[in-house]
């Protein structure tokens, strides 16, 4: 593949020039000089649950499944991702779980490398709902990560937030994941007046678990429609309700090595809990666009260069319209375009507006 050399420290670059040369190989750079080590893809636009802030409450009108990526496909596509450098790819939704041979494609993605040689690194978002069989075929695969959404641990707020009552699936789920050694994390979206009385019990079910408990702000995905402001809970709102509720003052943790995700991390000094983390993710409040370092790739193949944005390229496209090294640059070209307009930043506003059309689900956010 044709890649355009960058000198050491890269200089700024033209509207698509995007991919260069770095000290481990090839690497993504965006109009603004950030890297490109992250790609999050959506396998499917299904889900099993109905999520308020993720789905509208009459649904998405889902594509036909000849518009979905096959597996190889996107096996296909990270191939591609990784020879430029991307070190870590998120398995999304929808519902991944939902997705047939999807441990196969856990596999065929881990067998990847790196320019540097490394492996790639493979980890997966999911609603738990199938994990508790799941759990060990996809630690076996070499997952290195999963992520499980829960916003409430009371059976009747779960059931209105997920609108399915599918509590003890996931908590099922939470548990075998743990019995196997699958490292975890616990995501769950902070709502004012709904589940903020719950953080400190979900801080502690998640550390039971071995797992990282973080909580996301609300965003006004869908045009705004699902957004209520008064419902936004800052996350610093959220951290002093941590530490209020475990007894424990809040410090912010050292980060985890590599650049991976949004989340900013914390650690709980004093009481019970002394020394354990917990992380927030504040798209609305504390911006973090300036070390933005993610694609995202939908079920369809339409390749986002940010979440809050409707304005995607076509990969499908390029990966059906031909193979070997014409598909490779098809793939490239579509690449380097979303690359080169990258924006600086992305226009959430707290009153709900500025955000894409599309509703979470559809985008595999």
């Amino acid at each position: 593949m044709r890649l355009v050399q960058l000198r050491k420290p890269a200089a700024v670059l033209a509207a698509g020039q995007s991919v260069g040369a770095g000290d481990d190989g090839p690497v993504l750079v965006d109009r603004l000089e950030r890297r490109v080590r992250y790609l999050r893809v959506s396998l499917t636009d299904r889900c099993s649950m109905r999520c308020t802030y993720c789905m509208p409450p009459e649904g998405i009108e889902h594509v036909d499944r000849s518009e979905v990526l096959s597996l190889e496909e996107v096996a296909r596509m990270v191939a591609a991702f990784a020879a430029w450098g991307v070190e870590r790819v998120r398995l999304t939704g929808g519902e991944p779980t939902l997705r047939r041979n999807l441990t196969w494609l856990v596999q065929r993605l881990t067998q990847l490398r790196t320019p540097s040689g490394a492996p790639l690194r493979v980890v997966m978002t999911s609603n738990g709902e199938l994990i508790e069989r799941l759990a060990g075929p996809l630690k076996a695969a070499g997952l290195e990560t999963l992520t499980i959404s829960l916003d409430s641990l009371d059976r009747e707020r779960f059931a209105a937030i997920t609108r399915r009552d599918k509590l003890d699936q996931v908590v099922a789920g939470f548990a075998a994941a743990h019995a196997v050694g699958l490292p975890l994390k616990l995501n769950t979206v902070a709502v004012r007046g709904f589940n903020d009385d719950e953080l400190g019990a979900l801080c502690r079910f998640a550390w039971q678990h071995d797992a990282t408990p973080r909580f996301i702000e609300l965003m006004p995905m869908a045009g705004g429609r699902l957004f209520v402001p008064g419902e936004l809970m800052p996350a610093a709102e959220i951290r002093e309700r941590v530490g209020a509720e475990l007894g424990a003052v809040v410090e912010l943790a050292d980060q985890p090595q590599g650049p991976f995700g949004p989340a900013q991390y914390y650690v709980l000094r004093g009481g019970a809990h002394d020394g354990r983390r917990f992380g927030t993710i504040a798209a609305m409040t504390e911006n973090f666009c300036g070390s933005c370092n993610r694609l995202r790739v939908s079920a369809t193949g339409q390749l986002h260069a940010c979440l809050a944005r409707d304005d995607a390229g076509d990969l499908r496209g390029a990966l059906r319209s031909a193979q070997g090294e014409a598909g490779a640059a098809a793939l490239e070209r579509v690449v380097r375009t979303a690359l080169g307009h990258k924006r600086d930043a992305h226009g959430f506003e707290q009153t709900g507006e500025g955000g894409p059309r599309k509703a979470m689900i559809s985008i595999g956010g």
